[in-house]
């Protein structure tokens, strides 16, 4: 039997995998992107406030590379795994990164 991808949920945390939007300042996103942060995310016509709860790398890629992200949003948003969105700081909106809707949890 072949497996099916979820469907899309309306969720009010979104973990996400990342890469800086401006490879020069990959430094800077590292920085700003710790837990409780706050972030401005657009996710299809949405544009909600999400604070990250937790960042972590992927496997043996250094967080320069890509990392993910576990962002609370202030109101639910219909998402599905693989879709693509972006962030924006709220301290300063030229730096953006670029994320990817990660699976569900089994």
């Amino acid at each position: 039997m072949e497996a099916r991808m979820p469907q899309g949920r309306e969720v009010s945390i979104v973990r996400g995998l990342f890469t800086a939007d401006d490879t020069s300042r990959r430094e800077e996103l590292i920085q700003r992107t710790g837990p409780e942060s706050l972030w401005q995310v657009e996710i299809r016509t949405a544009r909600v406030l999400g604070q990250v709860l937790n960042r972590t790398g992927l496997g043996g890629f250094p967080l320069t590379e890509c990392m993910c992200l576990d962002m609370k949003l202030d109101r639910p948003v219909p998402v599905e795994p693989g879709l693509r969105f972006r962030i924006y700081s709220e301290i300063d909106a030229t730096l953006t990164a670029t994320g990817v809707v990660r699976p569900w949890d089994a």
